[in-house]
């Protein structure tokens, strides 16, 4: 199957993403905020802004916030939510993997639902230490895995559906990234997701071959995997939701 980048994918369904409740009100923003213990005039970058969801919620902390997307039709919704929202915040074009800032300069980093999009995580959190000063704080927010056995089924589920996913690490490959990233693993918690299966393919803009392969993906799925991935089925054996723990995470450089 031929990935697409990210940039593509978010332009095409950026005004879809913009009024997305799971993305605007999802139950992963405030544990990410309340993890990011803003103070009032600390500066923080905002990593897959979007349309601008965690950056505008950080700004209403009081921190400087710029948020940076490589989708410059995410970038627009962003800043016109801004602009009807009175609140204020910068949004920049870039890429996560080669952040254009300077050497520490930012107290906080924050990425939500984002990093299974990324192919060179341990170069953003590279870029993470890089850009955070000495002792700065990165909260972060993404699909996991439920588990080891159920990951190649979960991914082939998610690339299907957006072919610009990458995949989803468990938990514990998170942990060893961390490490090796040289980042403290300080708290963490999993939100559990329910995902409507109608909704989730709209969002993508799923074409009807690709619903299709989607559902013949859901009845290949083990009892085991359907368990672990809490697929849930009609009586004609057709998918109608799933559920996706979101691993939130606050690490310090």
């Amino acid at each position: 199957m031929e990935t697409i980048s990210s940039q593509t994918q978010f332009d095409r369904q950026a005004a879809l993403y913009a009024t997305s409740a799971v993305h605007r009100h999802g139950a992963s923003l405030p544990v990410l905020v309340e993890y990011a213990a803003v103070q009032p005039g600390e500066r923080a970058l905002d990593v897959a802004t979007g349309t601008g969801n965690t950056a505008l919620a950080i700004a209403e902390k009081g921190a400087v916030v710029t948020g940076l997307d490589v989708s410059p039709g995410m970038l627009e919704k962003a800043r016109d939510r801004a602009t009807e929202e009175g609140t204020a915040a910068n949004f920049v074009e870039g890429n996560a993997e080669a952040i254009p800032f300077e050497n520490a300069t930012f107290d906080l980093v924050t990425v939500r639902h984002a990093p299974h999009h990324f192919r060179q995580v341990e170069l953003f959190l590279a870029e993470v230490v890089r850009v955070l000063k000495p002792g700065g704080r990165f909260v972060m927010s993404d699909g996991v895995s439920p588990n080891a056995e159920s990951k190649a089924w979960f991914d082939r589920w998610q690339t299907l559906r957006d072919r610009s996913h990458w995949t989803n690490r468990t938990v514990e490959e998170w942990r060893d990234l961390a490490s090796n990233a040289g980042l403290s693993w300080v708290q963490d918690t999993l939100v559990p997701y329910r995902l409507e299966f109608d909704w989730w393919t709209k969002q993508s803009g799923c074409t009807p071959e690709t619903i299709e392969e989607l559902r013949w993906h859901a009845v290949s799925a083990s009892p085991s995997v359907r368990e672990a991935v809490g697929l849930e089925m009609d009586a004609d054996d057709q998918p109608i939701a799933f559920h996706e723990p979101m691993l939130v995470v606050r690490l310090n450089r």
